[in-house]
């Protein structure tokens, strides 16, 4: 006859964490960062493309505008003005546009960092940073 055994959930049961289950809980927060940072990327990426969009919208827009004011005839000086109308609005269109993105991607950078700090002590690593700035030992 075969003896019993203790099933592993019954060591857990007493509070002594057993290797597998320490590694496997290991593994597990690892992917949930790393999935969690993958949707930080994600919603950036998102972000991004709607910023694209919004400037090719605006930029068409603006554009169509001025094609149909050149169609007919115009004076010098309205084609000057179409001109100087067109190269203001890419100025400032892509001064906006960089802006955006740079935004954006700062968003996205802080949402990357902000992942997986759950998982560790912040008020340790703090303390651990400020006492040695504060002259404390």
């Amino acid at each position: 006859m075969k003896a019993a055994r203790n099933p592993p959930a019954a060591a857990a049961t007493f509070g002594i964490p057993i290797p597998w289950n320490l590694a496997s809980d290991q593994q597990r927060q690892q992917l949930a960062v790393a999935t969690e940072s993958a949707c930080a990327v994600f919603r950036g990426f998102e972000a991004i493309r709607k910023i694209q969009e919004r400037a090719a919208h605006q930029a068409l827009h603006t554009y169509s505008t001025a094609a149909e004011k050149l169609k007919g005839p115009c004076d010098p000086q309205d084609v000057m003005g179409i001109q100087s109308h067109l190269m203001r609005f890419d100025m400032e269109s892509a001064t906006q546009y960089w802006q955006q993105l740079a935004a954006a991607t700062m968003e996205m950078q802080a949402q990357l960092m902000n992942c997986g700090t759950h998982l560790i002590n912040t008020d340790a690593v703090l303390e651990a940073v400020r006492a040695p700035l504060m002259g404390e030992h």
